[in-house]
């Protein structure tokens, strides 16, 4: 038998570990975003820090927008937001980070919408700014800021959109959820990605 013959079992084994490893290396990878355009980023304070869009890397992350005075949007998401955090596992709570940014910088104080998301779950990070952070952090998720036109008391309401953006570990658009999705829903979203997350 020629050397050559003798060495081609080693080369098809060879090859086959390529093969198979190339293969669980494509299982393995995070999927391209369905959102390659969408780029956000904030930097924003919470009641005793500052936060930015970098400090979530490596985390999933659940990002909505909206104030304290909502009467009805807000509240009820983040009680889902409390669900959904109660759901998981301690070690898959580790991996996600849950956000509520206040888009009403005239009457939100960083104290007073930290103190606010506390009431729905401690986990829940409350954040928000002066009119030019907060207008950035908008503008870069595409989200209405909008403050509507006050009642004769002076009160007014906000027009903050009322998307749930789920974001990846690598700091990508996942998917886009709803504000009427469920506990559950909220909860398999996140779950998706978890698994890249460290």
């Amino acid at each position: 038998m020629s050397s050559k013959s003798s060495k081609f079992p080693y080369v098809i084994l060879i090859l086959a570990f390529i093969m198979i490893g190339f293969g669980a290396y494509n299982l393995n990878k995070m999927p391209d975003s369905k959102y390659p355009n969408f780029n956000a980023d904030f930097s924003l304070h919470s009641g005793d820090k500052s936060v930015s869009f970098s400090d979530l890397s490596g985390k999933v992350s659940v990002v909505f927008f909206g104030y304290t005075h909502c009467p009805d949007v807000c509240p009820a998401t983040l009680v889902n937001f409390g669900k959904a955090l109660k759901m998981l596992d301690e070690d898959e709570r580790n991996l996600v980070r849950a956000v509520f940014i206040s888009l009403d910088h005239d009457r939100d104080t960083p104290e007073t919408v930290q103190k606010y998301t506390n009431f729905f779950h401690p986990d829940i990070i409350g954040l928000t700014g002066d009119d030019k952070e907060v207008a950035a952090a908008a503008k870069s998720f595409m989200v209405p800021n909008e403050k509507n036109k006050p009642n004769a008391k002076g009160n007014y309401t906000m027009n903050h959109g009322t998307y749930l953006y789920i974001i990846r570990p690598d700091g990508k658009l996942g998917e886009l959820a709803s504000h009427k999705d469920s506990a559950e829903k909220i909860v398999a979203s996140l779950r998706k990605w978890i698994k890249w997350a460290e």
